[in-house]
């Protein structure tokens, strides 16, 4: 399992924009963030679609929190993106000829509660002050 760069950057991104409490241009970020500007456009795209950040356009325009660090989770940024977590098929849901009887499927359903007590709930502001608690 790997988280893809759109969400390891789109967190640095919310991360940023959260810090700086103002308004903040891609050209500021993309100093911050070692991104290029064309990037981060990209990746504003669904977080602003989302209601996670919001935009204001012209010459001192740039980017803004939409809602309260302490109000986007995890999920929200993945959702932003319509990625999932996907473990295995079987915890997805799907079908298995094994399902009654594969002993490894307690692993990955631990592993997927984890993630969903653990990972899915942090926020922003969770981040912000360093408290991400360890499982």
């Amino acid at each position: 399992m790997k988280i893809n760069t759109k969400i390891r950057y789109g967190l640095r991104m919310l991360i940023a924009i959260a810090q700086g409490e103002r308004l903040i241009n891609t050209t500021e970020l993309s100093r911050l963030m070692n991104v290029s500007p064309k990037y981060l456009r990209k990746l504003a795209g669904p977080l602003e679609k989302a209601g996670l950040i919001k935009s204001v356009q012209g010459i001192y325009g740039g980017y803004e929190m939409n809602k309260k660090p302490e109000e986007i989770t995890m999920q929200h940024l993945m959702a932003a993106f319509n990625e999932r977590l996907s473990l295995t098929d079987c915890v997805l849901g799907k079908k298995c000829n094994l399902e009654d009887s594969c002993l490894a499927r307690q692993v990955w359903e631990m592993l997927d509660r984890t993630l969903h007590e653990h990972f899915l709930p942090v926020t922003i502001r969770d981040i912000l002050q360093n408290k991400v608690e360890k499982p």
